[in-house]
């Protein structure tokens, strides 16, 4: 009997909207509430990690550097859904107003796009 391989996934997602691509306010309870529920939807669960991380980075459009705090959360999902979960955060970017999400899956760094 083989067992279907489950990978550990983390990703950030800022307090507020992207600054250059957006207002910059900190985003409405029906945003987080629509992220959890997508994530129970097609994971049944998640967890979210206590506290706020922060993180600067350099912006690629302007070249400022951008500092936020973000909101931490992993999910435990079989490799086949993974391409679930970054549908997910690529409806995520524009929900949240974002250019793109940080996402290790297992380690291995990426950052989901929406692709317009």
């Amino acid at each position: 009997m083989s067992q279907t391989l489950v990978v550990e996934c983390r990703f950030f997602v800022p307090l507020v909207r992207d600054a250059n691509l957006s207002d910059g306010l900190t985003h409405e309870t029906t945003a987080w509430e629509w992220l959890e529920d997508e994530l129970l939807i097609a994971f049944d669960g998640l967890s979210v990690a206590p506290g706020l991380f922060r993180g600067a980075y350099r912006d690629p459009d302007t070249g400022e550097r951008v500092t936020d705090e973000s909101r931490h959360f992993i999910v435990a999902l079989p490799i086949d859904q993974l391409e679930d979960l970054r549908n997910i955060l690529r409806q995520a970017c524009l929900v949240f107003q974002q250019k793109c999400i940080y996402l290790s899956v297992a380690g291995q760094v990426e950052f989901v796009k929406h692709e317009l």
